[in-house]
């Protein structure tokens, strides 16, 4: 288990968590309960735009997107902070040991 991988998922979790929150207490403005709802995953529907699947993102239910887009950024963030700690326990390893004189 990574530590640095938790750690960078961490603030992604609780913005997703807050905006969520959000909407739940938003009442019946549905422009507020949008833009709150798109916030966590506005980088990956840009993306999705942009890569010319606007149509098929249409058609999901906001469950669908986050199921969709979510959990692949978890992903990304766990591998990149499972990386570089391997990488810096790496860099650990081949350290050269310093004498005390």
């Amino acid at each position: 288990m990574s530590r640095l991988g938790l750690l960078l998922c961490t603030p992604y979790a609780i913005f997703l968590l807050v905006c969520v929150g959000v909407v739940s207490l938003a009442g019946d403005d549905g422009a507020a309960q949008l833009t709150f709802l798109q916030l966590p995953i506005a980088g990956q529907l840009g993306l999705a735009q942009a890569l010319g699947l606007g149509r098929v993102i249409q058609f999901l239910s906001w469950p669908e997107a986050y199921g969709l887009f979510v959990m692949p950024v978890f992903l990304l963030l766990y591998a990149v902070g499972a990386l570089c700690e391997r990488g810096l326990a790496r860099r650990r390893a081949l350290a050269p040991a310093h004498s005390g004189a």
